[in-house]
């Protein structure tokens, strides 16, 4: 795939989640990664295992409950991110993800998935009703999800009630980078949430404790053995 290619499939994505700001009360938050260093063996692609990575959620002033919408437990990556900075992400809404850097400060892009040319109907149907989730083996696997059960895992709502928040996220690392040589990277989330105000996203609700911009997590360094 070439590098203009990549770029319109880009833009083609965030187009879908680009959306207006509204007003709301400025709140500054911090994503720490407590965990010094992440370490993962490097996996086949018919071996997917997740990487649990230890975070904590600093808000200055919280009077009421603040809400981060698709902040999600299972973190994904994003195609296509070759040429970009994190910047790239502040003007549109695309939740929460993870980046992977090279030593060189380059962003990492996951590989373009693949499909069968023989991939059938139903096979396909299947995969659209499925999403992923990770064992307490941190092994991510498949689940069949009915349309409530799709969107609550889509558009997730993460509520913050203290200033200090503490949990854990999975990010599919095995989904997206099982192909990452041997080596040692930097690795970091990156946050981006615009208020719904457009007809594709007139299912999720405006809501004023719905935190609305942007923000990038600290980079900690991420060994694949």
């Amino acid at each position: 795939m070439t590098q203009n290619l990549k770029r319109i499939l880009f833009f083609i994505f965030l187009f879908f989640f680009s959306i207006n700001i509204i007003a709301q009360e400025v709140f500054e938050i911090n994503l720490s990664i407590t965990d010094t260093v992440i370490i993962r063996k490097k996996v086949k692609k018919n071996y997917k295992y997740a990487i649990k990575v230890a975070v904590e959620i600093n808000v200055q002033n919280v009077q009421d409950s603040l809400f981060l919408y698709s902040f999600r437990k299972y973190v994904t990556s994003l195609y296509f991110i070759n040429d970009f900075s994190p910047d790239t992400y502040k003007n549109y809404s695309t939740g929460l993800l993870y980046v992977i850097e090279d030593e060189n400060n380059h962003i990492i892009s996951p590989p373009f998935p693949s499909h069968s040319s023989g991939i059938t109907l139903k096979h396909l149907k299947k995969r659209m009703n499925e999403r992923r989730f990770v064992t307490s083996k941190l092994k991510i696997k498949h689940k069949l999800l009915n349309e409530q059960e799709k969107q609550d895992y889509d558009f997730p709502k993460y509520v913050i009630t203290n200033e200090n928040q503490s949990l854990e996220l999975f990010p599919l690392f095995g989904e997206y980078h099982y192909d990452l040589p041997k080596g040692d990277y930097f690795f970091y989330f990156v946050y981006s949430w615009l208020p719904p105000t457009n007809a594709w996203d007139n299912t999720l609700p405006i809501d004023d404790r719905a935190f609305r911009g942007y923000f990038v997590s600290n980079r900690v360094k991420l060994i694949v053995e």
